[in-house]
């Protein structure tokens, strides 16, 4: 039923090429990942490392077929190490780059300012449902260039989004609590409401371009969240907006997801342009009310500048465990793509993609649509993450943990991404021997092709010993002959030197040099 022999690769690959694999082979055995046999949330660690890499179970993987973007971003919870934006190969899933010091990870992904790379993501203060914090941008050598949030709301910037605008500015999302007349849903005249905002600042300065507040343009008798009113320290969380973007016209469309709706905000006033879904749709359903009855959605993005096409993730219900997964038939979440005609104000349906296995994810979720026409969905706390081509077929499918979609267990893809990105760490790679094996990694490299080892009886002796292609995160080296002291160096795919390890002192295992180090 689940099959896939890309493990074969690896074994070839290791008879090739006269050293050992340390990255453990991608798992292929349905049934044995999902009932646990490589535990709850399977990864592997490593020897030259300190960083915990996920581990996937691929369902299926047409290689051919998915060839936009070198690399994977996302930010799953490793054992050890909590929630970290992380980096993986696209060609293999193996790791390239993780830190847990960042202290969150939340929408970790590239974007672009001022023509260059930035891997951005959300750090800070998780609550339940939303956040307080910053939105980083670091630079493609891992370094922080800015660390931005709201002004002026009495909260940080909020962990759903964080995006750039194409004009020198980023868009950051915020909850905060405010006291406010509520009788109209059963509350008092002094009941708290957990009120969104966003914000746009300049990346620069760190000005505010513009505020925006949901309960000065929306009436709280909107919301269809699936909370009734009730009053609590935090508030009602009445709107839960989670997806902001800044159009070419310089409006902006929102995700409301306990509104189930979509809207377009004026860019100067604030107000509502028009609305899919919800309590106040503005469109015609010309599919059967499959436009606009998706519920409690994330990621809403216009596909291009047109503004006539729009992606988004339907989570369709947002009670945990409301529907089996897999083996999902009723309420089940789809990546939706919808049109829209302004002149007749109709809306309409123009692809669903549902899971191979049937679905409900109750909550988070991401659709990226790539260059090539391909959909990427990052299925939230359902931990898995789809590709498919513009016809609908699916070419890719992994998980990242077995089937788990609790609200303990779930939740280890908010989103996932796919984009190029050439990373240049400050520090070199990190070298360990076990058991007269040594092995080799560079936390952030992107363009190492190789590996030169070099070893002596003394650490001012070092000879070439051999050169071995780069396989995965941690390449692990059969030195030819014995040796008191080895030092590696990374070469591109020219053979140029990128980078060299520290020294490394057999016997104790301790190091010689002053290499900086990761």
């Amino acid at each position: 039923m689940h099959s896939f022999s890309f493990s074969s690769f690896f074994l070839v690959a290791a008879c090739r090429l006269a050293h050992v694999l340390a990255d453990l082979p991608l798992i292929t055995d349905y049934d044995a990942y999902n009932a646990g046999a490589y535990g709850n949330r399977p990864n592997q660690t490593f020897h030259s490392s300190d960083l915990v890499s996920p581990r996937f179970l691929v369902n299926k993987w047409d290689r051919n077929a998915s060839t936009v973007g070198s690399h994977f971003f996302m930010a799953p919870a490793a054992p050890g190490m909590g929630f970290t934006p992380i980096i993986l190969d696209s060609r293999d899933l193996s790791l390239v780059y993780a830190d847990p010091k960042w202290d969150g990870g939340t929408d970790a992904r590239m974007q672009m300012y001022n023509g260059s790379q930035y891997l951005t993501f959300w750090s800070g203060y998780d609550f339940k449902g939303h956040g307080t914090g910053g939105g980083l941008m670091v630079d493609t050598s891992y370094t922080e260039f800015r660390n931005l949030t709201t002004k002026g709301l009495g909260t940080g910037a909020d962990s759903h989004d964080f995006k750039m605008t194409g004009d020198g500015g980023v868009i950051m999302n915020n909850y905060h609590t405010i006291v406010t007349d509520l009788t109209s849903v059963g509350g008092t005249t002094n009941s708290h409401l957990l009120d969104c905002a966003f914000q746009e600042a300049d990346v620069e300065t760190g000005e505010v371009r513009f505020t925006w507040r949901a309960n000065d343009h929306f009436h709280v008798t909107e919301s269809r969240t699936d909370s009734p009113f009730e009053e609590t320290e935090d508030g009602w969380d009445w709107f839960h907006m989670n997806a902001i973007s800044k159009t070419a016209q310089g409006n902006y469309l929102i995700s409301i997801r306990h509104l189930q709706a979509l809207a377009l905000i004026n860019g100067t006033d604030g107000s509502r342009i028009w609305q899919v879904g919800g309590s106040n749709n503005s469109f015609r359903d010309l599919s059967g009310g499959r436009a606009t009855n998706f519920k409690f959605q994330h990621d809403a993005r216009f596909v291009d500048a047109t503004e006539r096409e729009i992606t988004l993730f339907d989570n369709h219900n947002m009670a945990p465990g409301a529907a089996p997964t897999p083996g999902c038939t009723v309420d089940c979440t789809r990546g939706l793509r919808i049109r829209l005609d302004y002149n007749a104000m109709t809306v309409q349906v123009v692809s669903e993609f549902y899971h191979p296995v049937g679905v409900q994810a109750w909550a988070q979720g991401g659709y990226q649509l790539q260059s090539n026409g391909n959909a990427l969905i990052g299925w939230g706390v359902v931990p898995a993450m789809t590709e498919y081509n513009a016809a609908g077929d699916i070419i890719m499918d992994v998980q990242i943990r077995p089937w788990d979609t609790t609200e303990e267990g779930g939740g280890p893809l908010y989103r996932a991404y796919r984009f190029d990105w050439v990373g240049q760490p400050t520090w070199g790679p990190s070298i360990a021997v076990v058991d007269s094996v040594v092995y080799v990694s560079w936390n952030g490299a992107t363009e190492v092709a190789s590996w030169a080892l070099s070893g002596g009886d003394t650490h001012v002796t070092l000879e070439a010993m051999d050169t071995v292609p780069k396989a995965g995160f941690e390449t692990a080296i059969t030195p030819p002959r014995a040796a008191s002291f080895f030092r590696v160096n990374a070469l591109d795919s020219k053979g140029n030197v990128m980078g060299t390890t520290d020294v490394l002192d057999v016997a104790s295992g301790e190091v010689v040099g002053s290499i900086i180090r990761h």
